[in-house]
């Protein structure tokens, strides 16, 4: 079940009531109301059970939010594997970026819980692999090594979440297209891309030899 099914339902009782519909409506609150309003009693309101009717299907709130950091993993990484489909290099890199952009813009509050790296979790950690290796796919048309693939990838990230967090919270007041400012941010980007591969065909001096190590 994706994050936005039960909105379409309008609620149901709690006659059938999964831990899926659960954790979907948990998602709804959270990204229409932010993760604050996210609470038990707020969350049987919406799906109109009584509290503790919510333990047969989560733990509680620690729970809950693990489950809600998984569906966000679990959708932004369709969202990127989707994007990058028949694309490659600067035209996928671009894609990527405008998949994660429009994700943490239409789930603000889910996507919070994608940001920690947490504690060991194997399910968890399975999701988050699945989207390092597509976007490592990409990155690997520019002739980087694995190091320099995390490199580009946290930069990338810290692109993308950077600008999404201050688009979130308006910050962005000048009367110019953010749109356009995002794509020439990620022009840069791609540029700073191709020069690194350009970089990593000269010989390396001693000092970047000792760097590596």
């Amino acid at each position: 079940m994706r994050s936005s099914d039960f909105s379409k339902r309008g609620g149901r009782p709690k006659v059938g009531l999964t831990r899926e519909e659960v954790v979907a409506a948990a998602a709804e609150i959270a990204d229409r109301k932010g993760m604050a309003a996210l609470t038990l009693a707020a969350l049987a309101a919406r799906l109109k059970i009584k509290p503790p009717s919510l333990f047969n299907h989560v733990a509680g709130m620690a729970a809950l939010r693990r489950e809600l950091g998984m569906l966000a993993l679990r959708e932004l990484g369709d969202s990127l594997s989707n994007a990058a489909i028949g694309k490659s290099r600067d035209d996928a890199v671009r894609a990527l970026a405008d998949a994660y952009r429009s994700f943490a813009r239409r789930h603000p509050g889910i996507y919070a819980e994608t940001l920690a790296a947490g504690p060991e979790d194997r399910e968890r950690n399975a999701l988050s692999e699945r989207i390092l290796d597509v976007c490592f796919k990409i990155l690997a048309g520019y002739g980087l090594d694995r190091r320099e693939s995390l490199h580009a990838l946290r930069a990338m990230r810290s692109i993308v979440h950077g600008f999404s967090s201050l688009e979130a919270a308006r910050a962005f007041g000048i009367p110019v297209s953010i749109d356009e400012s995002f794509a020439w941010l990620i022009d840069v980007f791609v540029a700073g891309l191709k020069s690194a591969r350009k970089d990593a065909a000269r010989p390396q001096t001693p000092r970047e030899k000792r760097a590596k190590k």
